[in-house]
């Protein structure tokens, strides 16, 4: 379209250059259309131009290209870091049974600790009494004229220090 009325502007310059000397202003005019011819060669893309076009066009393309590579690893990643949210959450469920797991058995241990300190103030209680009466077996003053007792002390003392050597 542009191109069209240039060559019809240069079909008017030359039938004015014929008339150039009837027209007054005939220089001023082709001057004009002189000036515009040669803006519009110009204006037109030279070859390097075109060259540099396709440069970047190829570049375009390749860009296009790795933008696709890049688009496909990032729906990886993504995939991945899902798997990597998954697999957190299951562990991160995993040390709160265990906190549960813990806080339990130190409530056993706590239990089992205070059991503990009872059975020995009774594994010292029943040791006096057996030393105790370890002293009246040994002493024939203190000894009761009646066997029974002689025989239940006796027993009770050998009772007592299986008892004991079982819980200690």
């Amino acid at each position: 379209m542009v191109m069209e009325e240039k060559v019809e502007e240069e079909a008017r310059a030359s039938k004015s250059e014929s008339s150039v000397g009837l027209h007054p202003h005939g220089k001023l005019l082709s001057s004009y259309l002189g000036l515009s011819f040669s803006l519009f060669l110009a204006l037109l893309p030279s070859f390097s131009s075109i060259s540099q076009l396709s440069t970047l066009h190829l570049k375009l393309l390749q860009a296009e290209q790795e933008l696709c590579r890049l688009k496909s690893f990032v729906e990886i990643f993504v995939s991945h870091r899902k798997a990597w949210h998954r697999e957190e959450k299951r562990m991160v469920d995993q040390i709160h049974v265990a906190a549960e797991e813990i806080a339990c058995l130190r409530t056993k241990v706590a239990e089992l600790e205070r059991s503990e300190a009872k059975l020995k103030a009774r594994v010292e209680e029943l040791t006096r009494e057996v030393g105790e009466r370890e002293e009246m077996l040994h002493e024939p003053d203190k000894i009761s004229p009646n066997f029974s007792l002689l025989f239940f002390s006796y027993f009770s003392h050998y009772f007592l220090r299986k008892i004991v050597g079982k819980i200690l």
